[in-house]
């Protein structure tokens, strides 16, 4: 009888060991990448290369390093963005998501939208392709199964594949929204409202795409730079993530790339689109577009820090030293949760950026008060404070009995007057640009704020139009820095030379 219970037992823990082993192999991706899961009965297709020896056909599913936090991603997140460099396995991967989630989720409608109707369908065919390569006790009756759609009927669940056209999307109701080389997308602003509400229900969406430079306000790019405070996941993928990629490599592709693919674009330029080394080179416009030298904000990026301390919701980076002289500049915003209000304090000595304070959820009268809290470390330096649209935050630093603001010249000879805060028109525009050019390209300047300095590259000029943020990119921590800038010019301060009240301050 004892030898039946042993038995009995060892049969029954085989038996859950044999559930638990083909409950791993159902996960998408193994948490602890020990057990075997889905992806490693991937298997997709590899075209030949005749001249590199590889015959292709069904190959194995690479599970390189930057695929498995690809996939961990899109299990944990609900909203993901990807921006990538080319030919990296996107599409292949959220193929098998696709095909993971028809085989083992009932109930699933899966929406992908590419850029045209022939990369919808190649798109769907690699999902195709995964399900009848997979384990055939895994497989079930595909119905339909035509260029556009793919079913299982007897789960209930389905993937869709749609061009980017006007009306993509309106009618589907989907779980999961997958959208490859979204900023190439003519539509991807109709596509993505007409999926949004289903998205706000509780659905996921996947956004993967390499950068459109010649489209820099992109909806894509607006999200990606938004993240996370809009909710989304960004993940950046490299050129040189994939394995067998060198430098070696990266010279040979730059110099083989078919005409038709340059499109008017140079080399170096297909270059920074398509196979972007880091996330700078990625959403930052063409180097002949960009007013600020990229080398220097790469450089720059290197160096960036985290704040030392706080003083309330500002952020200071450098303690003050003795014998400095600082200025500060502050770009006021409309209002809450718009563009940001910004207050910069520069050693003027050295050109850093010794403490900022960034928001857009704090009133102009709180904002500012802030600000006199943050400045008052540094024994209140000289502070100019924009007000085009609001007097609010000067208001409220004057009314704190701030001693050090700046008075901008009105009028000329004999009815010259001096009024409070900076105001920005076409003229004060150019000169605050042209003096933050000069002096960020020079080196002069050092921005530890990694925000902050993303906004520089950010900033663009047509031949023969005024720098701007590209579209949905923010320019008010360069605009608050500029101002900074301008106020140490009219102050007359440089470097260590005597400082000589001016009646431009207070």
């Amino acid at each position: 009888m004892a030898e039946a219970l042993v038995d009995s037992d060892s049969h029954r823990e085989e038996a859950v060991r044999r559930i638990e082993k083909e409950f791993a192999r159902r996960n998408f991706i193994s948490p602890d990448g020990e057990q075997p899961d889905f992806l490693d009965h991937v298997k997709i297709l590899e075209r030949s290369q005749l001249h590199s020896g590889v015959s292709g056909g069904a190959v194995p599913f690479q599970k390189w390093p930057y695929l498995v936090e690809l996939a961990k991603s899109i299990i944990d997140n609900r909203l993901v963005t990807v921006l990538k460099a080319r030919q990296l396995g996107f599409s292949w991967t959220t193929a098998a998501y696709a095909a993971w989630l028809i085989t083992f989720s009932p109930g699933t409608n899966v929406l992908m939208i590419s850029k045209g109707q022939t990369e919808a369908y190649s798109l769907l065919d690699k999902v195709r392709f995964i399900l009848k390569n997979l384990p055939e006790e895994w497989q079930q009756p595909l119905s339909p199964d035509s260029r556009g759609e793919i079913g299982i009927p007897s789960y209930d669940s389905k993937v869709v594949a749609l061009p980017s056209t006007e009306d993509a999307g309106r009618s589907e109701t989907a779980s999961v929204v997958i959208q490859d080389e979204a900023d190439f997308h003519e539509y991807h602003a109709q596509n993505y409202a007409a999926v949004k509400p289903t998205v706000d229900a509780g659905g996921q969406m996947i956004m993967g795409s390499t950068s459109n430079k010649r489209e820099m306000s992109s909806l894509f790019k607006e999200i990606y730079r938004s993240a996370p405070n809009n909710g989304w996941k960004n993940i950046f993928v490299p050129w040189h993530a994939r394995p067998g990629r060198t430098e070696k490599w990266y010279e040979g592709v730059k110099d083989t790339v078919p005409a038709i693919e340059l499109a008017g674009m140079s080399p170096e330029q297909f270059m920074e689109q398509e196979y972007p080394g880091d996330e700078l080179e990625a959403l930052a416009p063409p180097r002949a577009q960009s007013i600020f030298d990229r080398d220097m904000i790469a450089g720059m990026a290197d160096d960036c820090t985290s704040p030392i301390r706080s003083v309330g919701p500002a952020s200071i980076y450098q303690e003050p030293r003795a014998a400095r002289r600082y200025v500060a500049g502050t770009d006021v915003a409309s209002g809450v949760g718009m563009d940001y209000s910004v207050t910069v304090v520069v050693d003027v000595n050295s050109g850093y950026v010794v403490a900022d304070l960034v928001t857009n959820t704090m009133q102009p009268e709180d904002f500012a008060t802030a600000s006199v809290e943050m400045l008052d470390v540094y024994h209140n330096p000289d502070w100019g404070i924009e007000n085009n649209f609001s007097d609010t935050a000067l208001t409220t630093a004057r009314n704190l009995n701030y001693p050090r603001l700046y008075r901008r010249r009105v009028g000329r000879g004999k009815q010259m007057r001096r009024e409070y805060g900076w105001r920005t028109d076409r003229m004060s525009r150019q000169q605050l640009f042209d003096e933050l050019r000069a002096s960020f390209n020079a080196g002069h300047l050092t921005i530890p704020n990694r925000y902050g300095l993303d906004e520089f590259s950010t900033i663009i000029a047509a031949p023969g139009e005024k720098p701007q943020a590209m579209g949905g990119a923010h320019d008010d921590y360069v605009m608050a820095l500029g101002i900074a800038l301008m106020v140490k010019n009219e102050r007359g301060i440089v470097n260590n030379a005597k400082v000589i009240r001016m009646p431009a301050f207070a």
